[in-house]
Order: C-alpha cells, then structure tokens, then sequence
C-alpha cells in the first residue's frame, strides 16, 4: 500500500519547495511527514482535534518558511507612533 493522502500532499509540497528549504528547516519537515502519517493512520473517526490542529499549524509554518512572496510589508506607524518616535530621538 503506498503513502497515505496527508504523506503524499506533505512530500509534493516539500518537492516544490526543495530551492527554498534549508537545513535549518529540517526539524519542521520532520515533523511535518510524522503528523501525516498519523493523520493517515488515524481510524474511521478521523484524527483528533489537537492531532489536526498540530498538523495545520506545522503546514502554515512550512508554508511561511517556503514563500516566495518575501516578509510581510510593515504596517505604516499612527502619527501617534511617529510623534513618539520622534521625540525619543531628539532627547
């Protein structure tokens, strides 16, 4: 029997992402093919809700790590922000 659907979608994943991983990101991918495999071999009532919920957070993290989209743009300081940044600078 070959690889459940959750190992199969974690390694396609993991194949398109191969130029951006490091080996830094080695414990991630890990953990990302041990949680697949459990979901695969969880039983007819489907994995638990801390199995499934371990298993979207470790995606989303191997997904911020391999975006090709760059950092998130930083958010533009209030004028409050600003006029605090200022006076902290010219004291």
């Amino acid at each position: 029997m070959g690889p459940g659907k959750h190992t199969k979608a974690v390694e396609d994943a993991l194949t398109a992402a191969h130029d951006q991983l490091r080996p830094a990101d080695q414990p991630l991918i890990e953990l990302a093919r041990a949680l697949a495999a459990q979901l695969d071999a969880s039983g007819p009532e489907g994995p638990g809700t801390r199995l499934a919920g371990t298993y979207l957070t470790t995606l989303r993290t191997l997904a911020a790590r391999t975006s090709t989209d760059g950092p998130a743009p930083r958010r533009r300081p209030s004028s409050l922000a600003a006029i605090r940044s200022q006076v902290r600078t010219s004291n």
